[in-house]
């Protein structure tokens, strides 16, 4: 017996180097429980950090209603031992307990084992595993669950970490925001989005009118700064839903859903003005920006046409004597 559960449990560990999303290895875990250890059902659930709240997010032979009503906090039975004590919590229809009951989700059982789910000493969630006949739980088969759920979190947890790595990379490191390939991403879906509504959407494009002289004069390090906290003053002129991101070494590109030309004009005129009364870095320097707007034609969905009309509203704002801003329609 001890020599099959090793065996189950490499073949469980097998996909866990090649494959990102933690939901096969889980599943491959559930059918070694079911075909090894004969358990009925299982779930793992695991903590939503904004309310504390657990909720079922892996499953196998458990009704959706059943799913979806499962909502419970972590409590001081059974549920709070796994997360603050015990990592291995075994409750049985025989001790009539209130452990029994909280544990129950649709139908008895015989006997339920639970397991914590986390990584770096924290609970962020429990498996839980049953059994409608009695199951006989030794030393190895204890271990076996044990490993079975470090298999889970080790998975849950490199899952979570690949979220924050794709998460980081939309990020331009000077700058703070978009980057240009996640940028265009989110124009594309936007398009995509707008051919089915009477909406309108919004493009500009920003040039620093003196990111060279600073570094010239200051060094790089004082225009990447002066460019950063100006996209920081963006963002307070923009709204919720407008997204701005990296064009080139001192360029942002900004679309607005929901805007046309001359409203988006407005906010850039708003920057332009509060830009005129700042200072940035240890050396009080000021900057401005020339802008090109342009905005999405009736059943347009060509990306790089939309682009390119920004653009050269943007180089004509550069030509014109004392106005910033272009709009190219």
């Amino acid at each position: 017996m001890q020599e099959k559960l090793l065996i189950a449990l490499c073949h469980t560990f097998k996909g866990y180097l090649t494959e990102p999303n933690a939901t096969r290895l889980i599943q491959q875990a559930f059918r070694t429980l079911e075909t090894h250890l004969h358990a009925s059902y299982a779930f793992i659930a695991l903590q939503d950090r904004k309310t504390s709240y657990l909720h079922i997010k892996h499953s196998f032979g458990i009704g959706r209603q059943a799913l979806q009503s499962f909502h419970k906090r972590i409590g001081s039975n059974t549920i709070g031992r796994i997360f603050f004590k015990d990592s291995f919590f075994l409750v049985q229809k025989s001790d009539q307990s209130d452990d029994y009951a909280e544990l129950k989700i649709e139908k008895d059982y015989h006997t339920c084992v639970a397991v914590h789910i986390g990584w770096e000493g924290r609970a962020f969630g429990f498996m839980a595993i049953y059994f409608d006949q009695a199951v006989e739980i030794d030393l190895s088969v204890k271990n076996f669950f044990l490993a079975m759920g470090g298999a889970c979190s080790a998975a849950l947890e490199k899952e979570e970490l690949l979220r924050i790595i794709s998460e980081l990379r939309q990020f331009d490191v000077d700058t703070g925001i978009y980057t240009h390939q996640f940028f265009i991403s989110k124009l594309e879906k936007e398009i995509h989005a707008t051919q089915f509504e009477d909406k309108t959407l919004a493009l500009m494009v920003l040039d620093m009118n003196n990111y060279k002289e600073i570094i010239n004069l200051h060094g790089i390090e004082a225009a990447q700064e002066t460019l950063r906290l100006a996209a920081e003053e963006l963002k307070s002129h923009i709204k919720g839903r407008d997204v701005l991101g990296s064009l080139g070494i001192d360029e942002f590109i900004l679309f607005m859903p929901a805007t046309d030309a001359d409203a988006a004009g407005k906010a850039i005129e708003a920057f332009e003005q509060r830009l005129k009364v700042m200072t940035f870095t240890d050396h009080d320097l000021k900057t401005s920006f020339s802008c090109g707007i342009t905005q999405l034609r009736d059943g347009e969905d060509d990306l790089d046409a939309l682009i390119h009309r920004a653009q050269m509203a943007l180089y004509n704002a550069r030509k014109a004597t004392g106005n910033s801003i272009c709009i190219e329609l």
